[in-house]
């Protein structure tokens, strides 16, 4: 080796080994192809990628969070909106399609089927977002009006013509997953079918060569020496090699797969980047994190990833033409939030000593009857009692 050959090596390394590199180069290839062949992709297609499947889940896992009404003194108001949203659909499933539909799309709808004596919204219907439209459908007939145009203020829903005020449209702050994401997912399905093709073909992973001075034998032998060899391998782990054969091994994994597998790592990470939720959430280790416990970890997912889809719920739930003022409708975070129980027994009692909390409050919020009125606590039960004992000393007791 030169000197320029070493220089070349110290500023930029070894020459990449031209089989690896083709080798590389056929993987990209293969997944370049597939990606666009794909072209767009559906929410179908996305749903089907397990890292998509996973943080679809854990967004949607809002909807179990019970959506609440409270007045100015932050009593619980019940409303027949929050009650019941369909009449015939539970209102978890009715929530995670709206936030599906604002994960991957943006928007979501729903049309008012009923309104309550205060003429705001007591029931509703969601609408997939493929089936709403502004324009009318084809089989609309112009000369409908006077003008020969559509009605203003209306929108399509399955093809049926509905006043804007029957519709409630939520928007999401963050851009539709299909319409920024769709590279990244159709790149995740490309490389799931790379690795299917790759298994369905494997490459050959070693090779029988004749020890040296023995008769190679002819074809017909070969094969049947071979068929031999699978049949034994397909009943045991290890084989048998004669001593007139020798078995070479070929390395494994190649360095083709090893790259592939990196390849969905990076694709993955991409995911949860553009969903917005933590890597480990979606099963891809990443470095350590500073130590947080099981409350601290929940605040901070609703802080970071929760709180623009949950707003974007509330916030038009709470405008004037839906929730009556004097109320503001808000997801109830208590049992989400819900520390250990000796936790929430130390803050209770100090909440009980200053005064912001009774033990009947107490008791409700843990979900207990009320205790009958002789079992309640006096006020003067609970003052420490004073004692003399055998020997004459005091002591303090308490109940």
């Amino acid at each position: 080796m030169g000197f320029g050959e070493a220089l070349r090596r110290f500023f930029f390394g070894a020459r990449p080994d031209p089989v690896q590199q083709r080798q590389f180069t056929q993987i990209q290839q293969l997944v370049s192809w597939r990606e666009q062949k794909l072209g767009g992709v559906d929410r179908k297609q996305a749903l089907s990628i397990p890292a998509v499947l996973k943080g679809r889940n854990l967004i949607c896992s809002i909807a179990t969070l019970p959506l609440v009404a409270k007045d100015l003194n932050n009593r619980e108001i019940p409303i027949p909106l929050l009650t019941q949203h369909d009449p015939n659909v539970p209102n978890v499933v009715v929530k995670s399609q709206v936030l599906e539909d604002l994960l991957f799309d943006a928007v979501s709808w729903w049309r008012v089927t009923g309104f309550d004596e205060y003429t705001r919204p007591s029931q509703v219907r969601r609408y997939d977002n493929s089936t709403v439209s502004f324009d009318p459908p084809a089989s609309y007939q112009a000369g409908y009006l006077p003008s020969g145009n559509a009605a203003e203020g209306v929108i399509w829903m399955e093809g049926e013509e509905v006043p804007f005020d029957q519709v409630i449209k939520f928007e999401s702050p963050n851009p539709g997953l299909l319409d920024v994401g769709y590279r990244v997912i159709a790149r995740s399905i490309a490389l799931d079918d790379v690795a299917d093709l790759l298994a369905a073909n494997p490459k050959m992973r070693g090779y029988f060569s004749p020890a040296e001075g023995v008769d190679p034998g002819s074809d017909e032998e070969i094969e049947e020496m071979l068929a031999d060899w699978q049949e034994a391998r397909s009943q045991r782990i290890d084989g048998y090699v004669p001593a007139s054969l020798s078995y070479n091994p070929i390395q494994d994994p190649t360095p083709s797969e090893l790259q592939l597998i990196e390849m969905q790592k990076r694709n993955d990470l991409n995911l949860a980047n553009m969903i917005g939720v933590d890597p480990e959430d979606l099963g891809i280790s990443t470095t350590s994190r500073t130590y947080q416990n099981a409350v601290d970890r929940r605040q901070d997912r609703i802080n970071t990833v929760f709180a623009p889809y949950m707003d974007a719920i509330t916030d038009r739930l709470n405008m004037p033409d839906v929730t009556r003022p004097g109320l503001t409708v808000q997801f109830k975070l208590d049992d989400y939030l819900r520390a250990d129980p000796r936790t929430r027994v130390e803050v209770a009692e100090k909440q009980v000593a200053m005064g912001a909390l009774t033990v009947e409050e107490y008791r409700q919020d843990e979900g207990k009857v009320p205790l009958p009125p002789a079992a309640a606590p006096s006020a003067a039960s609970l003052e420490p009692r004073r004692v003399t004992s055998t020997l004459g000393q005091q002591e303090a007791l308490s109940d």
